[in-house]
C-alpha cells in the first residue's frame, strides 16, 4: 500500500467512527456506511492527484460523503455541524481543483 492509499484508508476509518457516533438512527448509519463503502476508491485517488493543493484527512472525509451521494442533512449529522456549513465546505473544496476537472459533487 502506498502513502495515498494509507491516507484514504485512514479517512475511511475515521469516517466510520464519525458515522457510528453520529445522531443518526441505526438503520440510517448502516445505509450511510454501505453507500460510503460503495464509493469508487480509484475515482477518489484520481481526484486527490488532480487537486492543486494536498487534501487533508478532513477534506477526504467530506469528499467521501459527497461522492457517496449523501444529502446535506446527513452530512451535517455525521460531522455535527449546521447544514449551511456543508454547502460552504463543498464550495471551498471545489477551489482545490482546476476549473477543467470534473467534480461529481
Amino acid at each position: 500500500m502506498d502513502n495515498k492509499q494509507l491516507i484514504i484508508q485512514n479517512a475511511l476509518t475515521q469516517l466510520n467512527h464519525r458515522i457510528k457516533s453520529s445522531s443518526l438512527n441505526q438503520d440510517a448509519k448502516n445505509s450511510v456506511w454501505e453507500r460510503v463503502n460503495g464509493v469508487d476508491i480509484q475515482l477518489l485517488e484520481r481526484l486527490c492527484s488532480q487537486s492543486s493543493r494536498p487534501l487533508t484527512v478532513i477534506n477526504l472525509l467530506y469528499v467521501l460523503c459527497f461522492l457517496a451521494g449523501l444529502d446535506t442533512q446527513t452530512i451535517a449529522a455525521i460531522f455535527t455541524i449546521e447544514s449551511g456549513t456543508v454547502y460552504s465546505v463543498r464550495y471551498r473544496l471545489r477551489a482545490y481543483f482546476p476549473a477543467d476537472v470534473f467534480l461529481p459533487f
